[in-house]
């Protein structure tokens, strides 16, 4: 202990010796530290910071998967009882569906996020409320079940600013009566990780939906998200086996709606925020660590360079303390601790630089939103724990190098030949050239991802959409969140639509069921009449959009076949529908669409006849592949929940306060959410705010990465030239010019740089494949990114080699000559 004392002291005093190296290799290190602990904090609370619960780590996402269909969905209530009562591998199962209802309270309406739960959901959670009561008892899930609500603590403390006398208070969902009974406990932001849920009601408050009667009977009706416990005793693997055997029996026993269905069973964190079969925020998060790593592996190779230069300046203080008797460990020990205080320095430093980047990461809101998202990154053990080992991990990579190198002097060759005979050596500087060439190449790979993103990005603000973003207004509204039933509903869109076409600056308007790109979608099974192939008699999912005829017109979605709906497509009349030409070409291949029919939500629905195709566009997000879609006129399928949208000669923004006081004149309770224009909608989630996220960070990482390389190859382009010193002035008094110099040390960085791209190109090439689902218009493998950047980073890094190679060509011969 006393030695290692003294060898603390001594590396202490060593770096304060060199204030100026110390501060450059610990400023280095912070960088590459901090930008993984950054990257760590919001990889640990997307994928591994488990939920606030009891029996967190075995709390296991129950998921449906049907044949033919990739994605995972959730469950109908019929589906939930069957399970519930068959996985004898769980000690709880329980569900929720996430759900966007009207609460009329103190004279104010709103749309909030809620949780529709089971009987069992807190209990099995372990959950106790911050006041009031919970959710208890299957009773609850019964239709005429007393309605009720338990406030999320948030949404508590903002809406109702933390009254405890809440409890008890009389309140309106979707304009009928119901109690607040309770307050979730303040760390529980609900089961979606994502959304901070607002609150939370019983099952039985679904049958507060008029058009909601088949929740409770009809087995295809999905939309419940199961959750098991699983018991102590039963792996994941063995509960997977349980729930197949499971499955099959229900399949048997209800063969039309479950006979094509099986189950995956996900770990919590590992399906966030839903299930993934293709796990893509594993894949993301894969990515983006290691990216941040690549950062810090260059910071380390830049210190380790500063630490084999300073080890040998340092050979003959090494030779002398070992002929005063200092074994080959002390030697190695005493740099190995300087290494280790340089890193414990830098990733201080590092954690700081981590926690405020991750503050701001927390703070971005996504604008407009109607359901709240909540980001928290903040730091727990885990991150605390990540730090201190990329710490030590960083010291040993940057300290046993030197440390080698200086443990493994010749003290008889060292105390006789003096500073230059040490420092001439060419034979020791190869590990140094190939720490800066790995640089170089590292660099290269970051720069090509931040490049790639870069363009995909560019693309994605490019591609085109299928409609026209540009002065159109969205402003969304349930009618049924103030109690009124569909008559009522379709009177007050007729005479709101009335009154705003005819406002100034209103070129058209027409209402929608949904936004492109928004949150709020809807999708109904097809089965096209006439096939007969298993994959058609089990239908596929598609997503469509009620709208009426004005449609086409506000939002220019142009129409490539057929008609348009008109005035004339009644709720009495056929039922008509346009497609888009992906659904075309998927369902009537080589056939002409126009006339074809199709029934939907299940195998014996009414007939619907296309009488149009749309030109194909985007509909969940820029990044999606052409997708089936379908359009229906709203009089034939009508819902509360309705856009409206506008087209204007001017500022859409500017209409926001004439048009909601129209909506407000007809219906003064109704909330108003959703309220920005179409190009303010697709800077959103569903839009380009992951792209421009993922540009910034990996531009910011690409960024660093070059920086350091660029020093890497300054400091040893430099530390060379410098070496040979003697021998430029030898060269010149032989008769060299100074554009000989240049070029013999320019040489040199020309190889290193040449060597790192080279290098950086073939490791690009194959690092590359595993992310082109993550990009737009652009090939991992892209030619003009490849070229662009290794163009880019050639020139700078010989840029960074000219500085010292100008400095060698101005030495003088005789001071040169007289060079020890």
């Amino acid at each position: 202990m006393q030695t290692l004392i003294q060898d603390i002291r001594y590396g202490f005093r060593m770096l304060v010796k060199n204030p100026a190296v110390t501060v450059v290799a610990v400023v280095t290190l912070a960088l590459g530290i901090g930008a993984n602990t950054a990257i760590f904090s919001t990889t640990n609370s997307l994928m591994l910071r488990p939920l606030p619960v009891e029996n967190a780590d075995r709390l296991t996402v129950v998921a449906a998967q049907h044949q033919g269909q990739q994605g995972l969905g959730p469950f109908s209530y019929l589906e939930f009882q069957d399970l519930r009562a068959q996985m004898d591998s769980f000690s709880s199962v329980l569900a929720y569906n996430l759900t966007l209802v009207g609460l009329y309270a103190d004279g104010k309406s709103e749309p909030i996020a809620i949780s529709l739960v089971s009987g069992n959901y807190f209990h099995a959670l372990g959950l106790k409320p911050a006041a009031g009561q919970l959710i208890y008892g299957e009773e609850t899930e019964k239709p005429g079940a007393e309605p009720v609500l338990v406030l999320g603590y948030s949404f508590w403390k903002k809406r109702f600013n933390a009254d405890p006398g809440v409890i008890g208070k009389q309140i309106k969902l979707n304009g009928r009566g119901a109690t607040i009974i309770g307050v979730a406990p303040e760390t529980f932001h609900g089961l979606y990780s994502i959304i901070d849920m607002q609150a939370y009601a019983p099952m039985s408050v679904a049958g507060l939906a008029s058009d909601k009667e088949d929740f409770w009977s009809r087995r295809d009706n999905r939309g419940l998200r199961i959750f098991g416990i699983r018991k102590p005793e039963v792996s994941l693997k063995q509960a997977q086996t349980s729930a197949n055997l499971v499955m099959q029996r229900l399949a048997q026993q209800y063969p039309d709606a479950d006979k094509d269905m099986s189950l995956r069973l996900v770990p919590e964190t590992l399906a966030r925020p839903e299930p993934d079969a293709s796990n893509g925020l594993v894949v993301v998060g894969v990515l983006f660590m290691g990216l941040a790593g690549l950062v810090l592996l260059l910071a380390c190779s830049n210190v380790a360079n500063i630490l084999l230069v300073r080890a040998t300046t340092r050979e003959r203080e090494m030779a002398v303390r070992a002929a005063l008797g200092a074994g080959r460990t002390r030697l190695v020990r005493q740099l190995l601790t300087e290494s280790l205080l340089l890193a414990t320095f830098g990733g201080l430093a590092g954690l700081g630089l981590g926690y405020w980047v991750s503050e701001l990461l927390s703070s971005i809101r996504i604008e407009a939103l109607i359901i709240p998202v909540r980001f928290d990154f903040s730091f727990d053990w885990r991150v605390f724990v990540f730090a201190l080992g990329a710490a030590f991990v960083t010291a040993l990579f940057v300290g046993i190098a030197p440390a080698w190198r200086a443990s493994r002097t010749d003290l008889n060759k060292v105390l006789h030949e003096g500073s230059r005979g040490i420092l001439a050596g060419t034979g020791r500087s190869w590990f140094r050239n190939f720490l800066v060439a790995g640089q170089v190449a590292v660099s290269l790979v970051l720069l090509v991802v931040a490049g790639l993103f870069l363009r995909s990005a560019q693309n994605a603000e490019h591609i085109y959409l299928g409609f026209d973003p540009g002065h159109v207004l969205n402003l969304s509204m349930d009618t049924e969140s103030i109690g009124f039933d569909k008559e009522r509903s379709r009177q007050f869109f007729r005479d709101l639509k009335d009154r705003v076409r005819v406002l100034p600056g209103v070129v058209s308007v027409n209402t929608a069921s949904s936004v492109p790109m928004g949150y709020v979608g809807n999708d109904y099974r097809v089965f096209p009449e006439g096939s007969t192939s298993p994959a058609s008699e089990r239908g596929k999912g598609v997503q469509f959009e009620a709208i009426d005829p004005a449609f086409f017109e506000t939002m220019r979605v142009p129409v490539v076949r057929g008609r348009a709906f008109t005035e004339d497509d009644k709720e009495n009349t056929p039922l008509v529908a346009m497609v888009n030409e992906q659904m075309a070409h998927e369902f009537w291949p080589n056939q002409d669409p126009i006339g074809k029919r199709f029934r939907t939500k299940s195998a014996d629905g009414k007939l619907v006849e296309v009488v149009g195709v749309t030109k194909q566009g985007k509909y969940t997000g820029p990044a999606e592949d052409p997708t089936a879609f379908f359009y229906l006129p709203q009089a034939q399928d009508p819902s509360h929940f309705r856009v409206l949208q506008l087209r204007t000669s001017g500022s859409p923004e500017s209409m926001i306060p004439v048009v909601t006081q129209q909506i407000h004149s007809l219906a003064p309770e109704l909330p108003v959410f959703g309220v920005e224009s179409m190009e303010k909608t697709l800077e959103g989630g569903n839009g380009l705010f992951l792209f421009r996220i993922a540009t910034r960070l990996t531009g910011a990482l690409g960024g660093l990465g070059l920086g350091l390389a660029l020093v890497g190859v300054y400091g040893v382009i430099s530390y060379a030239a410098a070496q040979r010193t003697h021998e430029i002035g030898v060269r010149m008094a032989m008769g060299a010019d100074r554009a000989d110099i240049l070029k013999m040390v320019m040489r040199q960085g020309l190889k290193l740089v040449g060597v790192g791209v080279v290098a950086g190109l073939v490791i690009t090439f194959a690092a590359t494949r595993g992310i082109s689902s993550l990009l737009v218009g652009v090939s991992p493998s892209d030619p003009l990114t490849l070229l662009l950047v290794a163009f880019f980073l050639a020139g700078v890094g010989l840029l960074a080699s000219l500085i010292p190679a100008r400095r060698a060509m101005r030495v003088e011969p005789l001071k040169a000559l007289k060079y020890e």
